[in-house]
């Protein structure tokens, strides 16, 4: 492992890369905060609909995800980030057009597509950047400019519409958006690493594929094949990973409401900020450790913690015991989404890797996206306080899901050891 471990990992492809993520993110978080209330206040739609022109950004990106997987080493990994970026231009620019609210949803749709590409581009890319043995480490400091991210554009999106108005919001995150263009040029990528061989093994299997249709006379219709659109190796895991974020969902769904109703409005507003630190603080370390002992060794930490954060956010009722939350939930949410990634593109084949990448961000992004819808249901029966209660119990059957996946992964774990070995 001497030459593997030591292999450069802050490379400036992939700082850049992490760059593009961080700008990807900012541009994503800081209008999905504030486009239900455009909606709201400039074309007074009813609140569900306001609601949808939001959400409705994860359906675009889920339809990203599914195709991109497929066709990035066909298309060129930079050329789809490339192409991608420039949506994320042209459809930033669109909210200042003031089109009115039906075309509002037409931009949310086509942006979410363009986010859902780009993201799931960058990913494959940045990925393929980290050397084997540093998986786990270079994951984790990629994954934080989705947390810092996540922490900066919800607060560049609330202030500005506060203290400046939508229509500045609208140029920043287009400016955002640019900058995410540029760098993404900026970059080398490396693409799929195919021998002659095995492209014409891959041709002959399309070939093949073509060939195996259904129906009579000229009427034909293509076998589907759901390996072409998601690599069956790191289902399970990518499974498990969006059942925590099924339970995170509840947080960016209703904590906002669940805080004033409990007088927590103040610190609620620092809430993700010390998620964030939190971490900020334990990435680094945990990616280490990912690497050289192991993911159960930052994973069961990580579930437990999640569930001891949300038990404690059912009961508080001052300021520092919501901190204290905040912070196990930023380890447990950030530990178990950059060690889950770095295990999915670890056991993943390298010719899969685009169609790894999009299958665990895929589940994650199903999880997040029908967590409010589902609980949104049944708030009003549980309360707030139920609800984070009810989180907490489903986390522990995620943790409960995540051991028996890792108990049947003992012939995994022997493949990632032999692949560390080659």
């Amino acid at each position: 492992m001497s030459s593997a471990a030591k292999a450069k990992l802050w490379t400036k492809d992939f700082t850049l890369g992490t760059a593009v993520n961080f700008l990807l993110m900012v541009n994503y978080y800081g209008l999905m905060v504030v486009v239900a209330d455009y909606a709201l206040k400039t074309y007074h739609a009813p609140a569900a609909t306001a609601g949808l022109a939001a959400s409705i950004f994860i359906i675009g990106a889920l339809a990203a995800r599914l195709v991109s997987g497929r066709i990035m080493d066909k298309v060129g990994r930079k050329r789809l980030l490339v192409m991608g970026a420039v949506g994320e231009v042209v459809f930033s620019l669109l909210y200042l057009a003031g089109l009115g609210f039906a075309p509002l949803f037409a931009i949310r749709l086509l942006h979410g597509f363009a986010y859902g590409t780009c993201s799931t581009t960058i990913g494959t890319i940045v990925t393929a950047l980290v050397p084997d043995a540093r998986k786990g480490e270079g994951v984790g400091y990629y994954m934080l400019s989705v947390t810092l991210g996540a922490a900066i554009g919800p607060f560049l999106g609330m202030f500005l519409t506060q203290n400046a108005g939508f229509f500045v919001l609208f140029i920043t995150t287009a400016v955002v958006a640019a900058l995410c263009l540029l760098a993404s040029a900026q970059l080398r990528v490396p693409e799929a690493n195919q021998t002659s061989d095995e492209r014409i093994e891959e041709a002959a299997e399309d070939i093949a594929r073509d060939e195996r249709t259904e129906g009579a006379g000229d009427f034909r219709v293509p076998r589907f094949d759901v390996k072409n659109y998601l690599e069956p190796s790191v289902l399970p895991i990518s499974a498990v990973c969006a059942l925590l974020f099924f339970c995170y969902s509840s947080l960016l769904a209703f904590l906002t409401p669940f805080a004033a109703e409990n007088g927590l409005a103040e610190p609620a507003s620092f809430f993700f900020v010390v998620y964030a630190i939190a971490t900020f603080v334990t990435r680094p370390f945990t990616g280490k450790l990912f690497d050289r002992k192991g993911d159960r060794v930052v994973m069961v930490p990580a579930f437990i913690a999640f569930i001891c954060g949300m038990a404690l956010l059912a009961t508080v009722h001052r300021a520092p015991a919501m901190l204290i939350a905040a912070a196990l939930l930023g380890f447990g949410v950030g530990t178990v989404q950059a060690s889950g990634l770095a295990l999915a593109v670890r056991l993943a084949p390298d010719e899969r890797l685009g169609l790894a990448n999009s299958t665990f961000y895929i589940l994650l992004d199903v999880g997040v996206g029908i967590g409010p819808l589902a609980l949104g249901a049944v708030q009003p029966l549980w309360g707030y306080r139920g609800l984070f209660d009810a989180m907490a119990g489903v986390a522990i059957v995620a943790l409960a899901a995540y051991l028996f996946v890792s108990r049947k992964r003992g012939t995994m774990r022997q493949k990632l050891k032999a692949q560390e070995r080659e």
